[in-house]
């Protein structure tokens, strides 16, 4: 479910109503928006201490307890097939399918943000498209089976709608159009060897559209695209699938960077849209600066919590309400006062635009459920594009000058003001993901809280999900970082709890693969009760990662089976 809600089909979703309430203006959506995002590079061997490539980034998804992907080593003694891979996987998954070192190569993706869903709508009345019926009977702990009916097209499962509204939305992507999930790459994965074994493996890749980002001990670095993107004539029927995708490769001095942005001019075959280039600009400047790189400062790059996408904000903010500090602010975003005064900002500037008259119906609740909110958020959404929103010359009936003005002046009163120890504190709202935490940032006036305080780490299980009764076990750790700076620690406008962010960090040393590092948020196992259930928490936290270990050893065997 997740991998298909990494798709497109969501955001066009929000596009169709944005559409249909503000006409081209909704133009002033278009950003990466929720559909996940990721860091990767690459460094030639001509700019590591050892002479040899390395590979680093970092996934960015929805932080989940247990952790979403699970750190493994997976080795295969026959002599006829061997293979040893280090890497993360999906629970459940065969094999190391996104991030991986197989010893002479090495590997990480990232979103390419291509658009390869589309929906198709049916008539779904007597007479009307030809449509195969099926009922599931799903069972229920303690109470009676639930029966869901299915409906299915040629072209796609229906997704929303169904036989008592009479009609339909089919998702029409490549892994139902092909009946291939693209699990044919698993095992050439394992196997590979080289830079062209992980190119020859990725071409049977399916969805989601990814980048790959791929080094070996030969030099080769190659950034590559791997996925099916469907070519679509005028009337948007399917005609086939792009060929060749993007790639590009780096020399021994060079480098590849990925941030779900329109790497290079040929990536016009797989969207419109991508994320601003702000991740992908500045980890480039990063690796410039850096000098000659081991594994340890491979992971520091993706360390860096510095914001650049607050350009257009700062820039319309008059001299005369613009605090000292902002000066020579270098736009960290971590526990210091001007993140704190920068982020009050940001909050009080969207608020106001969401308040506009113009977007009032998409102030409203999804029409398709409480599943797709996420991508309905008004307030995230209006955030994720304020430097879009903000350089337009009267976004939605607005005067982006006086606006900012206005929100400065707020945030300069609520600063200002005395201190009342009689005043009940002011609160700082929190969102249904983290109405339970605790975790309300107490604001009295003539005091704006810390950054990190108000933007606290907060993993989802899936219990908590569904809203059944669940203990939590994860730390609601103080986080920096911002939704566009490397590290990304996402802001949700309103809360004091980030849900995305990094789900692995990790840094792949082609000359050693001891000299490697990994991290997850939490820890490997998913007990409550193990001593690793968060043991590597603090080193992720504080933008780190720990020595990938081999050594047989140096490992201790786990019974998890009688």
């Amino acid at each position: 479910m997740q991998q298909i809600l990494f798709g497109s089909f969501p955001s066009k979703l929000f596009g169709a109503r944005a559409a249909r309430v503000l006409g081209p203006e909704a133009e002033l959506f278009r950003t990466e928006g929720l559909s996940g995002g990721s860091n990767a590079y690459a460094v030639g061997g001509g700019r590591t201490v050892s002479g040899l490539p390395l590979v680093a980034g970092d996934p960015h998804r929805v932080f989940e307890a247990p952790n979403v992907y699970l750190q493994v080593r997976l080795a295969c003694t026959d002599p006829d097939d061997a293979f040893d891979v280090v890497g993360m996987t999906f629970p459940g998954v065969p094999g190391v399918q996104h991030f991986a070192h197989a010893g002479q190569v090495a590997w990480g993706i990232t979103n390419a943000m291509a658009d390869y869903q589309d929906l198709v709508r049916v008539d779904l009345r007597s007479g009307g498209d030809v449509v195969r019926r099926s009922v599931e009977t799903v069972l229920v702990r303690g109470q009676e089976p639930v029966e869901v009916e299915v409906l299915e097209t040629d072209r796609g499962p229906v997704v929303l709608g169904g036989s008592d509204e009479g009609w339909g939305e089919v998702l029409r992507s490549p892994g139902h159009e092909l009946a291939d999930l693209g699990f044919g790459a698993l095992l050439p994965l394992l196997r590979a060897r080289s830079v062209a074994d992980v190119e020859a493996a990725v071409a049977h890749w399916v969805e989601p559209v990814n980048n790959w980002v791929i080094a070996d001990v030969a030099g080769d670095v190659v950034h590559t695209v791997g996925g099916r993107v469907p070519r679509r004539d005028e009337a948007g029927e399917w005609t086939g699938w792009v060929d060749p995708l993007p790639r590009r490769t780096a020399s021994a001095d060079g480098s590849v960077v990925t941030a779900n942005d329109r790497c290079m001019p040929e990536f016009d075959v797989l969207a419109a849209g991508f994320a601003p280039p702000f991740r992908a600009d500045r980890i480039g400047q990063l690796l410039d600066d850096a000098g000659l790189l081991d594994a340890e400062h491979a992971v520091a790059v993706l360390a860096d919590t510095t914001q650049t996408a607050g350009g257009p904000l700062l820039a319309l903010l008059p001299v005369d309400l613009r605090p000292p500090a902002l000066v020579d602010w270098d736009g960290a975003m971590d526990d210091s006062p001007r993140a704190a005064w920068y982020a009050a900002l940001r909050a009080e500037v969207v608020d106001r635009i969401c308040a506009a008259p113009a977007l009032a119906p998409l102030r409203e609740p999804s029409e398709h459920g409480p599943l797709y909110e996420p991508w309905f958020s008004l307030p995230s959404r209006v955030a994720a594009c304020l430097h879009v929103i903000l350089s337009a010359k009267r976004p939605f009936g607005l005067d982006p000058i006086v606006l900012v003005e206005e929100a400065a002046r707020a945030v300069y009163l609520a600063e200002s003001a005395p201190t009342d120890p009689e005043t009940p504190s002011q609160l700082v709202m929190t969102s249904r993901l983290g109405k339970d935490s605790g975790q309300d940032v107490p604001t009295r006036r003539g005091h704006l809280p810390r950054w990190p305080e108000r933007h606290r780490f907060w993993p989802l299980h899936a219990l908590e999900q569904f809203e059944l009764p669940h203990t939590r076990t994860a730390p609601a750790t103080p986080l920096p970082g911002d939704t566009d700076t490397v590290r990304c620690n996402a802001w949700i406008p309103g809360t004091t709890v980030t849900v995305r962010g990094s789900v692995a960090r990790y840094a792949w040393d082609l000359a050693d693969r001891d000299d490697s590092r990994w991290v997850v948020p939490l820890g490997v196992s998913g007990s409550p009760d193990s001593p690793h259930h968060t043991d590597q928490h603090d080193a992720w936290a504080r933008g780190g990662a720990v020595r990938v270990v081999t050594d047989w050893s140096l490992l201790t065997e786990e019974k998890t089976c009688p």
